[in-house]
C-alpha cells in the first residue's frame, strides 16, 4: 500500500459473556477455574501472537507453595514481607499464601508434573526463603504449566481463541448507580493483525492478564510483546494504578551477542552458584550481604552486580556453578545447560556471563486478590495487576502463585456478575475511522522504542535521582506528545499500538519514582538513600497525570 493513502479498519462484531484477554498462566488457569463453576459461558481468549507465547510459558524456577513438615504457612508469610520491605499488604499475603497449596493441587489436577523424588515432590530453596518451597519442573516450570493448562482449553468448545490479535482499547460507559460513578466495561477494540480490521468484542466481563512491561527497558528477562497493554489500557479507561516505581531487575540475565533475553534462573544461587567479579574473578557478596550472600532477595543483588560493574572495567559479572557435578547441572538445568552449551558456554566447566535486566513488575492495576478492580465488570489478574502481595519487592516464585490463586479467586467471583443484566446507555459504536497509510512516518516513529527504552535504562533503572527522572519525563512527555498525535491520524498497527502502550506506562513509573521519595526495596533512590518512616501507597489515577 502506499503512502498517505486513507484506509478504513473497520472490522466484525462478537458478542462473548467473557472476554479474557491473555494468554499466559492467569487467563489460562481463569478460564479452565471458570468452567468448573459456570461450564456454558461462552469465552474469547485473546492473545497477541500465538497461545503459548506468554512470560508465563518462559518462567524457569517455580512456583512457592508450602509443602514441608518443618515449613507453614506463617514461614511463607514473614519470608514473603521481609521481601516486600513493609509495603505489602497483610491481608492480601495472608490470603494468597494460605491457598497455595490448594493451588498447586488444581494445577496438578489439570496435569502438571511438577519434578519429584524418592520421598515425594522435590522442593527447591530460592533467594529470600527460609525452606524448600519451590515446586518445579525442570528449570521450565513456566512451559510445564501452560502447556498442561493449553491442553486442557483446547478442548474445551466454550472457548474461542484469537490468536494475533492486539487489544487496542477498553470500551466503557458511565454509569450514575455505581459506586463513586466508576465506569462499566463493556467490551474491548481488538486489532486482527493478519488482516488490518479493528472488530468490535463486547462482553459482560473483561479479564485483563496481559502480563508485564518488560520493554520499557533496554535489557530485560521478558519476551518482546511485554509492553504493559493491560495497565495502559486500564490507566486510560480511568482504573488506578499504583507501586510502579517497583519494577525488579532480575540480577542474572546472560550477556551475550547472540542471544539478548535468556534468563540464568535464580535457581542456581539457590543450588549454590557463586557471584564474581568480571576482573578479578572475586566473590563479591560478602561486601553487600553477608549473611545470606548471593541468596540474598533480588533487589540487594542486582543493585550489588551494577556497583560491581560500574566499578570495573566489564559490562557484566560471572556466576560460578563449576564446583557443581556436570550430570547434577544436565538433570536439574537442562535447558539452560543445553542453551549454554550452543552458545560455547560449558557451565560445568566455564564461568556464565550476566547482567541485571528488567524482570518484574510490583505495582500495576489496583485490585484485590480476586482481581476486582475500580471499573465495573472489569478483572485485572497477574502480572498486570497491584495486589500488594509483592510489596516493594517480589520474592521468589511468588509470582506464580499469585497469578494461580488470583484466576482461582476472580472465576470464583465471575458467576454473580454474568447473572447482572447489562444495559447499554448508548448504542456501541464499532470502529469506523479513515486512518492514512504512510510507512516512512511509521518507521520514523517506532524508532522511538529504542530511543525510550535507552532513556528507562540510563535514568529510571537500578539507581535513580530525582534530576535524571525529571529528565526523562521531559523526554517522555515530548516522545508521548508525538505518538498521541501520530496515533489519532494514521493507520493502526500492533507496533504503534504498543508503543502507544509503553511510553505511557514509562511516563507512570517516572511519576511513580518522583513521587516516592525513599529507598526501599527495588526502587533505589541516590538522592534518598534512606527510607521514610510514613510508608504512603504511590496511587496515581488518570485525572492526576
Amino acid at each position: 500500500m502506499s503512502p498517505n493513502k486513507a484506509s478504513s479498519q473497520q472490522g466484525r462484531r462478537y458478542q462473548f459473556d467473557v472476554i479474557v484477554i491473555g494468554s499466559g498462566l492467569a487467563g489460562l488457569h481463569y478460564i479452565l477455574e471458570l468452567l468448573k463453576i459456570a461450564p456454558h459461558t461462552k469465552i474469547a481468549l485473546i492473545t497477541k501472537h500465538h497461545l503459548e507465547d506468554s512470560n508465563s510459558s518462559y518462567a524457569q524456577g517455580g512456583i512457592a507453595a508450602i509443602s514441608l513438615f518443618e515449613d507453614s504457612v506463617e514461614s511463607h508469610i514473614h519470608d514473603t514481607l521481609k521481601a516486600g520491605d513493609g509495603l505489602s499488604d497483610i491481608d492480601a499475603v495472608k490470603e494468597i499464601v494460605t491457598l497455595g497449596p490448594s493451588v498447586i493441587q488444581q494445577l496438578i489436577e489439570f496435569g502438571v508434573n511438577f519434578d519429584r523424588n524418592q520421598s515425594g515432590y522435590d522442593l527447591a530453596q530460592e533467594g529470600g526463603h527460609s525452606h524448600r518451597r519451590i515446586y518445579h519442573a525442570g528449570d521450565i516450570t513456566g512451559k510445564a504449566i501452560t502447556e498442561a493448562l493449553i491442553k486442557q482449553v483446547k478442548t474445551k468448545k466454550q472457548i474461542t481463541i484469537f490468536e494475533n490479535y492486539t487489544t487496542i482499547n477498553l470500551i466503557s460507559q458511565n454509569k450514575k448507580h455505581l459506586p463513586g460513578s466508576h465506569p462499566e466495561i463493556l467490551g474491548a477494540y481488538i486489532l486482527d493483525n493478519n488482516k488490518n480490521n479493528i472488530n468490535t468484542f463486547l462482553s459482560k466481563i473483561v479479564v485483563l492478564s496481559t502480563g508485564g512491561a518488560g520493554k520499557v527497558y533496554r535489557y530485560t528477562s521478558n519476551r518482546e510483546f511485554a509492553t504493559g497493554d493491560g495497565i495502559a489500557m486500564a490507566y486510560r479507561a480511568g482504573a488506578r494504578v499504583g507501586n510502579l516505581e517497583f519494577y525488579q531487575f532480575h540480577p542474572t540475565l546472560l550477556y551475550h551477542t547472540k542471544i539478548n533475553n535468556f534468563l540464568i534462573s535464580e535457581a542456581l544461587r539457590g543450588e549454590g552458584a557463586y557471584l564474581l567479579n568480571a576482573d578479578t574473578q572475586e566473590r563479591f557478596m560478602q561486601k553487600y550481604a553477608p549473611e545470606k550472600m548471593e541468596l540474598s532477595t533480588r533487589d540487594i543483588v542486582a543493585r550489588a552486580i551494577f556497583n560491581e560493574i560500574e566499578n570495573s572495567k566489564s559490562n557484566f559479572v560471572y556466576l560460578d556453578i563449576r564446583h557443581k557435578d556436570k550430570t547434577f547441572l544436565q538433570k536439574r538445568f537442562p535447558i539452560i545447560y543445553q542453551t549454554l552449551f550452543d552458545l560455547g558456554i560449558d557451565m560445568s566447566q566455564q564461568l556464565i556471563p550476566v547482567v541485571p535486566a528488567a524482570h518484574y513488575l510490583c505495582g500495576g492495576i489496583l485490585t484485590d486478590p480476586a482481581g476486582k478492580t475500580d471499573l465495573h465488570r472489569l478483572f485485572a489478574i497477574g502480572e498486570n495487576a497491584f495486589t500488594g502481595l509483592h510489596g516493594a519487592n517480589r520474592l521468589a516464585s511468588n509470582s506464580l502463585l499469585e497469578s494461580t490463586v488470583m484466576a482461582f479467586l476472580a472465576a470464583q467471583n465471575t458467576p454473580a456478575l454474568l447473572k447482572e443484566p447489562l444495559e447499554y446507555t448508548q448504542p456501541i459504536q464499532d470502529w469506523n475511522s479513515q486512518s492514512v497509510v504512510d510507512q516512512r512516518r511509521a518507521s520514523q516513529i517506532n524508532a522511538h522504542w529504542r530511543g525510550l527504552r535507552g532513556e528507562m535504562t540510563s535514568y529510571a533503572g537500578i539507581i535513580r535521582t530525582a534530576a535524571g527522572l525529571q529528565d526523562v519525563l521531559r523526554l517522555i512527555t515530548a516522545r508521548k506528545e508525538m505518538i498521541e498525535n501520530y496515533y489519532w491520524k494514521h493507520f493502526i498497527t500492533s507496533d504503534l499500538v504498543e508503543l502507544r502502550n509503553i511510553v505511557l506506562v514509562a511516563e507512570l513509573i517516572v511519576r511513580s519514582a518522583l513521587h516516592r521519595r525513599e529507598s526501599r526495596g527495588v526502587h533505589f533512590r541516590e538522592d534518598y538513600p534512606n527510607k521514610m518512616t510514613d510508608i504512603k501507597e504511590s496511587f496515581l489515577h488518570i485525572n492526576d497525570a
